[in-house]
């Protein structure tokens, strides 16, 4: 993996060394045989040279991690590199179209077409065309922005290559400006590639979105189960990776753990989708108004003065007001002054959150301990456990009686009831049930101070 990471970097030094190669040639046999042809193509190579040696220097700073000062990495060298070298050869590109244009008009220059310059020029044309298709290969895998830059700045040395051979060519036929038209020739070309270069880098530099990346984004958060909404979606590239910060709406209620899990989910169905992809969430509590249960759980965790809050009932009275009651627990050990100031200031908070509430009944229980001591007396209370699960058997809605289970606690029976129901009847019948037992077996086992029913199918 070590060796993989490393072979963009092996890439790039080597595109350093044949540039250098090329360069000294080319200046050679350009100052030799007069073609500003040739020339340009030499110009054209330094500034290649100096572009190799960012692309050389942006893959070696790409592959830093992240620190406390490049917090989404070093990615974005690669995309410098990449519009530093556009700019570059747009320069080059703009110096030999002057001097080109200079010759055709004012006249000047012999060319000598000499064997070696054609020769030079044809081993230029193979060099170059292997040297793009490496690195153009090389930079898809690696996801490299600066070596798919300089693949591209590759093939435009191939073009502008053979537009100077056939300049060369013209010049041996006797068409003395053929020299000249093929180094305008070599300008343009390198100015086309030079501006989609610089474009396409620039873009990413101003935090262009990627095509079609926002949409897919969005649409795998919103396939996740518990995502009501997902608010925003923003994405940019940074080298190989996509970043992306994504806003999303859940229930106001969802505990820290459930949001976390959450989250966890979005991101794994977001990397689904785009592999690449570096994805932050925000979670956000969405409200909906008509939900008033919900809205009073929510106000009472903002008030943070009760605990537990159950047994929440809203009832709307015929003049369209809301009369409002539930449980709420507070520490056992606390003082009734104390305990009702706390419920006084649940209700406030209940008020402004729901105008419409003319009465706010709040009946306040002890929290439990944490830990209990107890005894499993079960099969030493065979007798009472018969006579429990005959009380269970005799309702007419009860399959069969599933377990009960006899516990001591401080010389006192609490019974805990297993009872089994038809799975088609509503969770709200099945809890009526549950205390219709609870209170059968209290009525007929007066030993029990206390009794736990649960339904199941």
């Amino acid at each position: 993996m070590k060796a993989l990471g490393r072979r963009p970097e092996l890439v790039a030094l080597v595109s350093v060394f044949i540039g250098v190669a090329l360069v000294l040639g080319k200046l050679v046999v350009g100052v030799l045989t007069g073609s500003l042809g040739i020339l340009s193509e030499a110009v054209h190579s330094i500034f290649d040279l100096v572009a190799s040696g960012f692309t050389l220097l942006a893959v070696r700073t790409a592959r830093k991690p992240a620190d406390s000062e490049h917090p989404y990495g070093h990615g974005r060298a690669e995309t410098l590199a990449a519009f530093g070298e556009g700019v570059l050869l747009l320069i080059t590109a703009a110096g030999i179209a002057f001097e080109a244009i200079r010759r055709l008009t004012l006249g000047g220059g012999t060319v000598n077409p000499a064997g070696y310059a054609f020769a030079l020029l044809i081993a230029t044309l193979v060099i170059e065309s292997g040297r793009a298709a490496v690195l153009r290969r090389v930079g898809r895998a690696a996801q490299s922005e600066a070596l798919q830059a300089d693949a591209t700045n590759r093939l435009s040395d191939v073009l502008a290559t053979v537009g100077v051979l056939a300049g060369l060519v013209g010049v041996r036929m006797g068409f003395v400006w053929a020299d000249s038209v093929a180094a305008l020739l070599v300008a343009g070309i390198i100015a086309r590639a030079a501006g989609l270069m610089a474009w396409r880098s620039g873009d990413i530099l101003i935090d262009r979105a990627p095509a079609g990346a926002e949409k897919e984004v969005r649409a795998a958060i919103q396939s996740v189960p518990g995502v009501r909404e997902v608010r925003s979606v923003r994405v940019r590239r940074s080298g190989p990776k996509l970043l992306a910060e994504a806003s999303i709406a859940t229930a106001r209620m969802l505990s820290l753990e459930a949001a976390g899990a959450l989250v966890d989910e979005v991101k794994q169905m977001a990397r689904r989708s785009l592999p690449e992809l570096e994805l932050t969430v925000v979670v956000e509590g969405q409200t909906r108004p008509a939900d008033l249960v919900e809205r009073i759980h929510a106000a009472a965790a903002r008030n943070g003065g009760v605990r537990d809050l159950h047994n929440v009932t809203v009832e709307r009275e015929s003049d369209g007001s809301l009369h409002l009651t539930m449980h709420a627990k507070l520490p056992g050990d606390m003082t009734l002054a104390k305990a009702s100031l706390a419920s006084t200031e649940l209700e406030r908070t209940l008020r402004a959150e729901l105008p419409d509430a003319t009465r706010v009944d709040i009946h306040l229980e002890p929290m439990e301990p944490h830990v209990v001591l107890g005894e499993d007396v079960t099969s030493r209370r065979a007798q009472l456990v018969a006579r429990m699960r005959e009380v269970v058997v005799s309702h007419p809605e009860v399959r069969r009686s599933v377990d009960v289970e006899l516990s001591d606690r401080h010389n006192r029976i609490y019974a805990h009831v297993v009872a089994e129901l038809d799975g088609h009847v509503s969770l709200e019948h099945a809890h009526q049930i549950e205390s219709e037992l609870e209170g059968q077996i209290r009525r007929a086992l007066p030993e029990v101070h206390e009794v736990v029913v649960r339904a199941i199918a």
